[in-house]
């Protein structure tokens, strides 16, 4: 036994020696990120207080309750952001294919009887002495092991048969596995992430040959594919007005409180659509909403503004990195932080069909929540390495000079 607890020592030892303690970590990361994604975090405490009264009313609990709890799951996140931060990235480039398996296997997990925690009835979440979502872990693992398969395959995607379809394939497992958990709006935002890596990992004109038949193809069999329930909001979302007492009632009375909040707002706490039309989604898929009735279309653009300077940040660290991993990981970190909150946003304006998904640091959830802020991790990670190594390169300009 002690032998063993030795082991596990000098094995954290090794890592800590190997991964945290390089010199690059004598580097800041990108200040602006960690500034705007804190007033991002701080803003979404803010309106989920007044988003939650509602709920907290119907259920009886206390007034703070949502407030309490989503502050102490961003607490945690802003740890586990600053602990991945620390953490060189090489480290998921070397072990890209164990995050692949890690990510499959809780995936599977949510199948499983006993360990699975349906959520309204859909397969989501497994409970392992904790509840939480492995598609939201996935995001984040998935990326890691697309990473650091192009770049290790590099000859051999060039080669068309031998890359694109064992590539395509690669991201077609964790996004089948979470489709079916009838999770269709993160299975998007994966696909989208991924496609988009390896879009800018290198385009082939080929590309296009398998993708516009694919995307025809798929839109044709969405009858075979989707749920019932997803059919029909796909419907209402054409003619949302047939469908306002059922379907619709949720899009449509968002919809409504945006148009009474105007430009201004009717002011922090006095929004009136929050109260039960909106259901209990009011704190998750549809709290923009809550945005546009209290906060007008000032506030409104004001939460876009900040969606755009971070995914901005995060791009531009992607480019300034010469590392091609460190580039691809970085992009499609930005590439999930965008999508996600866009079809969130889309879905509360009516400019998608309703599926559910959180706005990332605004919405209520916990997995959520910390999984965005590893992800930042790594960004942050990236960003100081970006840093070390332009520091290294001026120096050795200034002596050659």
């Amino acid at each position: 036994m002690q032998s063993k607890v030795k082991a596990l020592f000098n094995g954290l030892r090794k890592f800590n020696t190997k991964y945290f303690n390089s010199d690059a970590s004598k580097y800041s990361s990108n200040s602006f990120i960690i500034i705007f994604l804190s007033i991002l975090s701080i803003s979404g405490l803010i309106i989920l207080l007044s988003a939650s009264s509602y709920l907290t009313i119907k259920y009886e609990s206390s007034r703070f309750f949502y407030v309490i709890r989503q502050a102490g799951f961003t607490i945690i996140g802003f740890i586990v952001m600053i602990i991945f931060s620390k953490i060189d990235y090489n480290f998921y480039k070397k072990y890209g294919g164990m995050f692949y398996i890690i990510s499959i296997i809780l995936l599977i997990l949510c199948y499983v009887p006993f360990i699975s925690s349906p959520i309204n009835g859909a397969k989501r979440a497994i409970k392992i002495f904790i509840t939480f979502m492995p598609s939201d872990v996935a995001k984040l693992f998935v990326l890691i092991a697309l990473s650091k398969l192009l770049i290790t395959n590099y000859k051999e995607n060039d080669e068309w048969k031998n890359g694109f379809f064992k590539i395509m394939i690669f991201i077609f497992i964790p996004f089948i596995l979470i489709f079916f958990q009838t999770d269709l709006s993160t299975s998007l935002v994966l696909l989208f992430a991924c496609l988009s890596v390896y879009f800018i990992y290198g385009f082939n004109k080929k590309f296009l040959l398998v993708l516009i038949p694919g995307i025809l193809v798929s839109v044709l069999s969405l009858k075979f594919i989707l749920k019932p329930y997803q059919i029909d909001r796909l419907i209402a979302f054409l003619n949302p007005e047939a469908y306002y007492d059922d379907i619709s009632w949720q899009v449509l009375n968002g919809l409504f409180g945006f148009s009474r909040g105007g430009v201004f707002g009717v002011g922090f706490g006095k929004g009136i659509y929050k109260h039960g039309y909106l259901s209990n989604e009011v704190i998750n898929d549809m709290i923009f909403s809550v945005v546009g009735e209290e906060f007008g279309f000032i506030g409104a653009i004001a939460i876009l503004l900040l969606v755009f300077i971070i995914t901005y940040l995060v791009i531009r660290e992607a480019m300034k990195s010469k590392d091609i991993y460190a580039k691809l990981l970085c992009f499609g970190i930005g590439m999930v932080y965008f999508f996600q909150s866009m079809i969130n946003i889309g879905v509360t304006i009516s400019l998608v069909p309703n599926t559910g998904i959180t706005l990332p640091f605004i919405s209520n959830g916990g997995t959520s929540l910390i999984a965005f802020f590893a992800m930042f991790g790594v960004v942050l990670n990236i960003s100081r390495q970006n840093k070390y190594l332009e520091k290294n390169e001026n120096n050795k300009n200034k002596k050659n000079v």
